[in-house]
């Protein structure tokens, strides 16, 4: 009774939150994802794939959000259940306890778990293959399992490639002694056959295209502009009459949002159609040529920090969540199921505003814990569980610092997976701390008189 107490704890949890939220909370993103997955038409401006599995969602006959929220809850307690269970089939019952309830009650994740949101996607898609991966052996159907959920992952966000690498790497690591080389060829073309099935996806599936990379570029040489009061935006990407009052008054430091809304000669969005030839090649030299401007460095190491910090300055606090239920187009209008488990919701969520929310403490929380247990040893006998702490400390530097550089705003979904993976590493880590603090109470304690 106790093992199914564990592992249908998450499930719990997850289902309080997205019952209390439903049908969830859609972003002008997501709903114009969901309009995407109505029409069938599919853009470039986000990976194609999600709208098409949400399409697929809605021909089975789950309705509006309701199969994106049950996927996304379903990804994320079931990574908890499954990694709470192996660890009381290995004997480690505090540990079991401690990741039933610390994971999914991770304050960031219960922010954001209502989101329609891709990064909801990744982070539940990477949870569950790390539980996947403690199992040994793993049979066949877990190694199709595995590879569905990476490339789901890789599929919804594109610069998940990123967190994957250490994942590979265990999944496809043979017995100790085997040689490396033979290792990282496996891991590398497991990596290329995801990659090309994710380009021949967008390729078959998106019907317009548009070029969302240029929107850091742009932000950059605005940024850069302002500093040094000199307009670096290239002349085939602005309306006549562009100057440094425009770009200053559109600026804001944390999100190049309104850049292509805040200007009276306007800029580009190459969100809403492709560049020339051209214009990709002017703002490719523009920006490349920012790499030796101070302000440049300054402008990307505000960004990161407000990315790593608590989102409570009045900038940065729209960028911590979209609690709306925005309308699009000829989208539907939604209402809030259960109004008054809402409020209570929001009300909870809102008392944790602060560094509960910060993204940067997370990350050193996770990076101290794995220093910390570097000389631990845990038997395969009761459950190895250093190697899917390195995993999850690779993975989560490997998906956070090429933000330092490619981020286009602050918001803190961008980090989710990086929380929850050092969240994770952080309890993994107490929880053998005190199974084996138990375990050494209970040999040193006197044998019962009879």
């Amino acid at each position: 009774m106790t093992r199914w107490a564990v592992a249908l704890l998450p499930w719990a949890i997850v289902a309080l939150v997205l019952g209390a939220c439903w049908p969830g909370y859609l972003s002008f993103d997501a709903a114009f994802q969901w309009y995407q997955a109505r029409t069938g038409e599919y853009g470039t401006v986000s990976p194609p794939q999600w709208p098409a599995l949400w399409r697929l969602m809605l021909t089975l006959g789950l309705p509006a959000t309701t199969g994106p929220l049950l996927l996304i809850g379903a990804l994320h307690a079931f990574g908890a259940s499954r990694l709470a269970t192996f660890a009381w089939r290995a004997g480690r019952p505090l540990s079991a306890w401690l990741l039933a309830t610390m994971v999914p009650a991770c304050p960031l994740l219960l922010l954001l778990l209502p989101h329609v949101w891709t990064d909801l996607v990744l982070c539940g898609a990477l949870l569950s293959a790390c539980a996947l991966l403690q199992a040994q052996p793993r049979q066949p159907l877990q190694h199709l399992a595995l590879f569905a959920l990476l490339w789901l992952a890789v599929a919804v966000r594109h610069n998940g490639i990123f967190a994957l690498l250490p994942l590979v790497l265990l999944w496809l690591w043979p017995a100790e002694g085997a040689p490396i080389w033979p290792r990282l060829l496996r891991s590398g073309a497991v990596l290329a056959v995801l990659l090309l099935l994710n380009n021949l996806s967008t390729s078959l599936l998106a019907t317009r295209h548009a070029d969302t990379w240029a929107v850091t570029p742009l932000f950059d040489l605005q940024a850069v502009s302002v500093a040094t009061e000199r307009q670096l935006l290239p002349a085939n990407l602005v309306g006549e009459g562009m100057d440094i009052v425009q770009l200053r008054d559109a600026f804001n430091p944390y999100s190049a949002t309104t850049l292509f809304s805040g200007t009276r000669s306007g800029v580009l969005n190459p969100t809403v159609a492709e560049l020339d030839s051209a214009q990709r090649k002017a703002l490719t030299r523009a920006w490349i040529g920012l790499l030796w401007e101070p302000a440049w460095w300054s402008h990307r190491w505000r960004l990161f920090r407000g990315l790593l910090g608590p989102h409570t300055a009045p900038q940065l606090e729209p960028l911590a969540d979209s609690p709306a239920l925005t309308t699009y187009d000829s989208n539907p209008p939604l209402t809030r199921a259960f109004p008054e488990g809402h409020e209570r919701y929001r009300r909870f969520v809102e008392s944790m505003r602060g560094w509960l929310y910060a993204p940067g403490l997370y990350l050193l929380a996770g990076l101290l814990a794995a220093l910390l247990s570097l000389r631990r040893s845990t038997s395969r006998k009761t459950g190895d569980i250093r190697h899917i702490r390195w995993v999850l400390l690779g993975s989560a530097w490997l998906y956070t610092l090429p933000y330092l550089v490619l981020a286009p705003s602050a918001e803190t979904r961008y980090l989710l997976w990086p929380v929850l993976a050092s969240w994770l590493l952080l309890w993994l880590t107490v929880g053998g701390w005190l199974d084996d603090l138990s375990s050494r109470r209970e040999r040193r304690a006197p044998f019962p008189a009879a």
